[in-house]
């Protein structure tokens, strides 16, 4: 159980979603989150602030949610001015559909230092197959828009057994664009036969080529389910014992005040931990001591210290919590082989960039003293 002492919550809150709305103007097979037609008023916004700043007074990640949060721009303006007198070092961010697009509204956003994600599943044949309710063309004019003003916004693509095959097509497609950062992320609860699988594997290996390319070219590409494996493997990062903070560090708030453990589980109302309002807030329960060593996964698992699976997920599916998803196992576990497998190619590319470097400087350095000598003899 979670509870205040001297006023601060114990395991201090660090990050929160925040639902502005549960409204959203597309309609995609695979959200995980029900609409509703539940909105966050400013008044409660500021309210929901208040309080938590009151909990966790040091610091806060405020990532704006929904539904599509940019029905409510305004909304989204005001609590992070506000918040910004809260916490002097607040962070933001939000996730977009990319239907919607000002200018004015952007750039205030880039002012307070907001990232940008906007959800994008690729080419409009791709996209078509599961979202529905937006313009493709639209959302991509969007993006280039989004661009100009955020040129390191990143791109989170939903794959599923549908759409697996055309995946290095689509990080292709979205690199093009000029969108450097990249995560690609499949739908969890799905049916993942041994045939997708096999498909994914394909994919995957072609995404590696296509960012071997990119890097040998001197071209930015950051690919979180590549990137991060290879570099947990390297030892140039911890490897990963906690499935996520859900429930720790982070929660997600809906506007009513109640509390989730994130906001995938906002999405099932059996999650709600309390509400902010309360005298004792919260409680987290396990949530505060689940990780991969109680579930077994990091003593019987290679993969597991690169995997990013969810524990509500487990949950939805097996009904239990700490009962991973064989199937999606088995992507992690090939996300993990590949890396593995790719590493002795990934640092040799790494030595030979570093050699041209530093070739390329020796010879600036010698045409430097070329040039000084020559100024030299003509001086004599």
């Amino acid at each position: 159980m979670s509870g205040i002492v001297g006023g601060k919550l114990l395991n201090e809150i660090k990050s929160i979603d925040l639902f502005v709305t549960e409204e959203c103007n597309m309609d995609c097979s695979y959200c995980f989150h029900p609409k509703g037609v539940d909105v966050l008023s400013i008044n409660q916004g500021k309210k929901i602030l208040d309080r938590l700043h009151e909990l966790s007074p040091s610091t806060m990640q405020i990532t704006f949610f929904g539904g599509e949060p940019l029905l409510y721009p305004d909304t989204i303006l005001t609590l992070s001015n506000y918040a910004r007198t809260l916490w002097k070092k607040s962070t933001f961010s939000i996730t977009t559909n990319g239907t919607y697009f000002d200018e004015k509204v952007f750039k205030k956003m880039k002012e307070l230092g907001f990232s940008l994600m906007v959800s994008c599943d690729g080419d409009e044949i791709t996209t078509n197959e599961h979202r529905k309710g937006g313009d493709w063309q639209t959302i991509v004019d969007n993006i280039k828009k989004m661009l100009v003003i955020f040129p390191d916004l990143s791109v989170r693509m939903t794959y599923t057994p549908k759409t697996v095959g055309r995946l290095a097509i689509n990080v292709e497609f979205l690199h093009q664009l000029g969108i450097t950062k990249i995560m690609f992320h499949a739908v969890m609860e799905a049916n993942w036969v041994e045939d997708d699988v096999k498909k994914y594997e394909y994919q995957l290996r072609q995404i590696y080529h296509y960012r071997r390319f990119c890097l040998k070219k001197g071209i930015p590409i950051a690919l979180a389910f590549v990137d991060k494996p290879l570099k947990i493997i390297n030892d140039e990062m911890p490897p990963e014992k906690q499935y996520c903070e859900a429930g720790k560090s982070y929660i997600a708030i809906l506007s009513s005040g109640d509390v989730y453990p994130c906001h995938r589980a906002a999405s099932q109302r059996i999650f709600k931990l309390g509400n902010l309002f309360e005298d004792i807030p919260f409680i987290r329960g396990m949530f505060l001591t689940i990780d991969k060593e109680s579930t077994g996964c990091w003593k019987f698992c290679e993969a597991a210290n690169t995997c990013h699976s969810c524990i509500i997920t487990h949950y939805l599916v097996n009904k239990e919590l700490t009962k991973p998803i064989a199937d999606y196992c088995k992507l992690c576990i090939l996300e993990h082989k590949m890396a593995r497998d790719f590493l002795p190619v990934e640092l040799n590319d790494r030595y030979e960039s570093m050699q041209f470097k530093i070739a390329s400087g020796l010879v600036a350095v010698a045409d430097q003293n070329d040039e000084i000598m020559k100024l030299l003899k003509e001086k004599q």
